[in-house]
């Protein structure tokens, strides 16, 4: 049985309406919008072709549909595995405009609207079987199909279009329009691979064995003023399907590359803490960090950690800011302020602040959903994670144990560590960063950086707790510490010295603690 001898030609378009397709194709697991969608087609005098649940829908929402099975005359087969593969649907789509169309006697689809399975979002909780028939073949190839041919096919991924599609039919649709519609379903269909290739992978390996292989599909977010310097031109780019541009809540020049890694070493590092915290962070770096009772004076106490650092900086905060915070705020130079949400009030102190751009911006909306963290290293990708056990108690090593108020310390000073490039030296005074030695090539020379910019800072080290992200190969570090004021010290410990170093803050009547985890940054 022939296309042709199933149906009539589609009737002419109604008068003032041109270039709407003679015939589409609706074949959708989401059906947001698809009735409205169908029936503007049909009012432009498209006939509309569907698969067996979107004819149902189609039909109860009051639109004129012929369902697949009529067009081709066979039915569905296998428990609805094959619908749609059929020449019937396939060759309508793929002949060429023009000579391909008459000389068959086809009846062109001249658009094709597809929603692929949720494999994403239902195949990674089910059996395998399961899984299995949440991969959709007919549909990738229906959008395969139609974006090769996109000089004479509209091709329709996402629901979020048909606004879009309907607006370019109605103004006449450009060669550039259905290029990026081609685009935009070879994506799709790119994602949903990789998508299945990653599940399929992680079922083959164990639990914490890194898959064999990692697909990632990215698109392009937004473009940027430049990459790491000012004749490098870039863009930023996100994994295709998430979530896109970053929310900037006032944008007055556009966000740097700089900027953007900065943004995400303070609003990380601020998400870490549960009370109302403040970090500054400048070239990667946490400048200052402090967690009080109130935003403005976590402000107060992170700028003081080092205000010549603080110049210049990003801002973060982990509660929404408020007029006395953003006030402070405003009396400093600084490129960006991050905050879950903001108030009028302050929304207008910061507004006066030329080109500081405003950032809503939190932990949760940095955080990967990809359990496998993926860092490019020159031609290769590393990829990792932390174990699936749990993390190592701390341990006290010394003859002293840390009092309650320099284990608060030290727990505070641990996680500004954990988020500082290694190698790194933390000084802290309760809840608040004095000091900081990062990036050294050795242990002792951050400990004397950190050292001095507590000094330049005019912080009294005396009381104060030391975190250092890996162990203390010589004693040294301990000694300039102890003898600065410190009293309290929490590293990893591994160290083959490990009984010198814990004999020196015994001698010293520093009290030390073992995380036996280290927390390199590079």
């Amino acid at each position: 049985m022939s296309a042709s001898s199933t149906h009539s030609h589609p009737t002419a378009a109604p008068t003032g309406i041109t270039g709407w397709p003679r015939a589409a194709l609706l074949s959708l697991s989401d059906k947001t919008g698809a009735a409205e969608f169908a029936a503007a087609l049909a009012a432009g005098g498209t006939q509309i072709l569907a698969s067996g649940g979107t004819a149902a829908h189609l039909t109860k929402a009051g639109v004129k549909v012929t369902p697949v099975e009529d067009w081709t005359g066979f039915g569905e087969m296998l428990g609805g595995r094959v619908k749609t593969l059929h020449p019937h649907v396939h060759a309508p789509i793929l002949a060429r405009r023009g000579s391909e169309v008459s000389s068959k006697g086809l009846v062109p689809l001249d658009l094709v609207a597809v929603t692929l399975y949720p494999f994403e979002e239902r195949g990674r909780s089910l059996d395998d079987a399961g899984m299995i028939e949440e991969i959709d073949i007919g549909g990738v190839a229906l959008l395969r199909g139609a974006a090769k041919n996109h000089d004479g096919v509209i091709v329709i991924h996402d629901p979020t279009q048909y606004a879009e599609v309907a607006e370019a039919l109605s103004r006449g649709v450009t060669p550039e329009d259905r290029r990026r519609w081609a685009l935009g379903a070879f994506t799709r269909t790119a994602r949903y691979d990789a998508a299945i290739a990653s599940e399929l992978a992680r079922r083959l390996s164990g639990a914490d064995e890194p898959p064999a292989m990692q697909a990632l599909v990215l698109e392009r977010a937004r473009t940027l003023r430049y990459g790491e310097n000012p004749h490098q031109t870039a863009a930023l780019y996100v994994r295709s399907g998430s979530a896109g541009a970053v929310a900037s809540h006032r944008e007055v020049k556009e966000l740097s590359y700089n900027n953007l890694l900065d943004l995400d070493a303070a609003v990380m590092l601020a998400g870490r803490f549960q009370r109302p915290a403040c970090v500054i962070v400048k070239h990667n770096q946490p400048c200052g960090a402090a967690c009080a009772d109130t935003l403005v004076e976590a402000y107060t106490r992170a700028l003081a950690a080092d205000p010549l650092s603080a110049f210049g900086g990003i801002v973060a905060v982990n509660r929404p800011l408020d007029a006395a915070t953003a006030a402070e705020i405003a009396k400093l130079f600084v490129e960006c302020v991050a905050f879950p949400s903001i108030s009028p009030e302050a929304d207008a102190l910061l507004a006066a602040k030329k080109n500081v751009r405003l950032v809503k911006l939190t932990a949760a909306d940095l955080a990967q959903a990809d359990e496998w963290q993926l860092k490019p290293v020159g031609p290769w990708v590393l990829a990792q994670r932390d174990g699936s056990g749990a993390k190592p108690p701390w341990r006290v090593v010394t003859k002293r144990a840390p009092s309650a108020d320099e284990m608060s310390a030290l727990m505070f000073a641990w996680q500004v560590a954990d988020a500082a490039r290694s190698n790194a030296i933390v000084l802290a005074r309760g809840e608040g960063l004095i000091g900081l030695g990062s990036g050294q090539t050795s242990r002792v020379d951050a400990v004397d950086v950190a050292l001095m910019k507590a000094k330049r800072a005019s912080h009294d080290v005396h009381g104060s707790v030391l975190a250092s992200d890996g162990f203390f190969p010589f004693p040294d570090g301990v000694t300039h510490a102890a003898e600065a004021g410190v009293t309290a010290i929490v590293q990893p410990g591994g160290s083959v010295k490990d009984a010198e170093v814990i004999a020196e803050a015994d001698r010293l009547g520093v009290a030390m603690v073992f995380t036996d985890r280290r927390v390199f940054r590079h």
